[in-house]
């Protein structure tokens, strides 16, 4: 059986259902009224914060972790040698999607195994500064163990074999099979092999679902940073669970090497169907609002705008009328040395996006928005927190 897989390259069977193309058919048509439809630009960032949030939120809680929304948000944006695990795991998260944002937003980008690394490196990195590179493979089998029960749930593949597993999916990814297939199908296929392979001894499953969003928005659906799928997955574990196992066998040998995918990918995209389409009806519903405004961020860096985002997250936990942070806050929020928080902060000074918040001083110790975007995000701050109040079920 080992020979075998090192032998047969990854090739996933599937099959197109009535339900799968259904899904399809929501995704696209969510996806063609909310790429061409135009939205308030404060409207528009309380809509990127909302699903951030949500996917941040919704991923770390499936795998156990219960800060609630308020705590949340302030995890984001805090740092504190005193943080607990929980705070420090949603700040990973929040980051990681702020890097396959980054990533995705380069049309050269492709997902390999050196960026798979490299955001489980981001999504599992312990305590504050800058982040390490890459990640490596499990060396001991690390089995999912029931904590109630002890009993095994999942065998994984043993270690030896994980870099060739990895290898082949590697390959699938790039090969012209995939690349034929709509972008919702490979990213479900995608996440679920990377799983079933189960390559790093810990938080598989947070970056598998990173993975389906790196695909998803590298595919050019991230319907302009409103989606959040992990939401979904969230709302009903038990399914997400039982649908991920597929009623296979628990060892990978024993059937979860090449199994039918059908099943997942049916869940898969309905949740995503799901998860567009919601997107689709605030966005419609934020439409009323328009009065010909041009998205003011347009010309700024992905950077820039990443930090409009955390300031809104900020002033939403805090409701500050300052909204200041520290070069300190730079490192910790993008992972970046003291000298490269300070060069982004000098040419974003010239440019008239932050100033120092006691221009008269010397030494400059915290930095605020200049006057134009500071009133921006507080005006977001105020639609975001009225949203909340008349939709409690926004976390």
């Amino acid at each position: 059986m080992l020979m075998l897989l090192k032998e047969m390259p990854f090739n996933p069977r599937f099959a197109y259902t009535h339900a799968i193309v259904r899904n399809l058919c929501i995704i696209e048509r969510s996806r063609a009224v909310v790429d061409v439809l135009p939205l308030p630009p404060a409207y528009a960032l309380a809509m990127r914060q909302f699903a951030r949030q949500r996917a941040t939120a919704s991923s770390t809680a499936i795998e156990g972790n219960n800060l609630q929304s308020m705590e949340l948000v302030r995890a984001v944006v805090g740092h504190d040698r005193s943080d607990t695990d929980m705070q420090q795991e949603v700040r990973n998260y929040w980051r990681a999607l702020e890097w396959i944002e980054e990533k995705s937003s380069n049309p050269s980008f492709v997902i390999n195994q050196d960026f798979i690394k490299g955001l489980h490196c981001i999504i599992l990195v312990k305590g504050r500064g800058r982040r390490g590179n890459r990640s490596n493979y499990r060396s001991n089998p690390c089995p999912v163990v029931n904590t109630v029960t002890g009993a095994v749930e999942y065998a994984p593949p043993y270690p030896k074999d994980v870099p060739r597993l990895m290898e082949e999916l590697e390959e699938w990814m790039d090969s012209e099979r995939a690349a034929s297939l709509p972008a919702p199908v490979r990213s479900a296929i995608l996440a679920h092999r990377f799983v079933s392979i189960h390559p790093f001894p810990d938080g598989n499953g947070r970056t598998a679902r990173a993975l389906a969003t790196s695909e998803l928005w590298k595919s050019g659906y991230e319907l302009k940073g409103f989606l959040s799928i992990e939401e979904h997955f969230a709302s009903d574990r038990e399914t997400y669970y039982k649908s991920i196992q597929m009623g296979l066998d628990f060892n990978f040998y024993e059937g979860r090497h090449d199994p039918d995918h059908t099943q997942w990918i049916e869940y898969v995209t309905g949740v995503m169907a799901k998860a567009a389409d919601t997107v689709r009806i605030q966005a419609e519903s934020f439409h009323k609002h328009v009065h010909n405004e041009k998205y003011p961020w347009e010309r700024l860096s992905r950077r820039q705008q990443q930090l409009l985002t955390r300031l809104l997250t900020a002033g939403i936990a805090e409701g500050t009328r300052e909204l200041t942070f520290s070069s300190a806050d730079m490192e910790e929020w993008y992972g970046v040395s003291r000298p490269t928080a300070r060069e982004w902060l000098s040419e974003w000074r010239s440019d008239d996006f932050v100033q120092p918040s006691n221009p008269e001083s010397e030494r400059v110790k915290s930095w605020k928005l200049t006057p134009r975007w500071n009133d921006f995000v507080l005006k977001t701050v105020g639609i975001a927190l009225e949203r909340r109040r008349e939709s409690p079920q926004v976390k």
